[in-house]
């Protein structure tokens, strides 16, 4: 396990950094919040609700994601059983820019990977939409996976309403020990929080509740834990790392996690 060590000085108090990953209960030290399923280094997400590409690539970003990259026959199975055999979604494939030359949104290689359709001597994509009315139908320049075999196909990016599927990274926590200058682990003052919560301080059962807590609150970057019995922690959801509040020690087992 490799150990940066790094001192900061806040207010005369000496901060001594150890900074490692922390694995919780999914693998590589990294987890995704509820609702979404882990494949590699990414988290994946079905949303049903039908909307044109433009809108639905809009919701991946709100979550920090974008719409998925299926750039390998191991995503591509991954996201089909995610499906559960039947899925009619948008993903990140399109010609927007230029005809006939297909980008992932996500900047992602093609790798020479792809599902298009093939049917009755016809093949995707063919920028054709069959249910966009004229003057449109002859522009398809977005990617679905299609609920006929669950392979691709073209649809129009505006006037096609479908489901989505988004991708975002799987997040990594990193561990703060805080210590006083008589080298006892120090907290933030519980005086000095009520400006730097995004809400009031919660009792966990451990470090990972504390974490989901914070992804799934805007703005969280930083938690703290305090113990606050042998069964129970006191989670501090933060905004900040508090730079220039007052630390006080006598904490024991008293930590900061910052979410990368």
């Amino acid at each position: 396990m490799k150990i940066m060590i790094m001192t900061f000085t806040f207010t005369s108090i000496i901060i001594f950094t150890f900074v490692t990953s922390l694995v919780s209960s999914s693998t590589n030290g990294a987890v995704c919040p509820d609702l979404w399923q882990p494949f590699g280094r990414k988290c994946y997400r079905i949303f049903q609700n039908p909307l044109n590409w433009f809108d639905s690539l809009e919701v991946c970003k709100g979550y920090r994601g974008s719409l998925a990259t299926l750039n390998t026959e191991a995503k591509h199975k991954f996201i089909v059983e995610m499906c559960a055999g039947s899925c009619n979604l948008w993903i990140g494939f399109n010609d927007i820019d230029v005809e006939g030359v297909w980008k992932w949104v996500s900047g992602a290689d093609d790798n020479d990977f792809n599902m298009w359709h093939r049917y009755n001597n016809a093949y995707e994509p063919n920028n054709y939409d069959r249910k966009v009315s004229e003057p449109y139908r002859s522009n398809a320049d977005c990617a679905r996976l299609d609920n006929t075999k669950l392979l691709w196909a073209d649809r129009n990016c505006v006037y096609g309403s479908y489901g989505f599927i988004c991708e975002k990274e799987r997040h990594i926590y990193t561990s703060k020990q805080v210590y006083g200058r008589n080298g006892s682990p120090a907290c933030l003052k519980e005086s000095e929080l009520a400006d730097l919560t995004l809400r009031s301080s919660t009792t966990v059962r451990s470090r990972v509740d504390c974490f989901r807590l914070c992804i799934s609150i805007e703005h969280c970057t930083v938690f703290q834990v305090r113990s606050a019995s042998e069964n129970a922690l006191t989670c501090d959801v933060l905004r900040s790392e508090g730079e220039h509040a007052q630390y006080e020690s006598g904490h024991d087992g008293c930590h900061m996690f910052f979410i990368i």
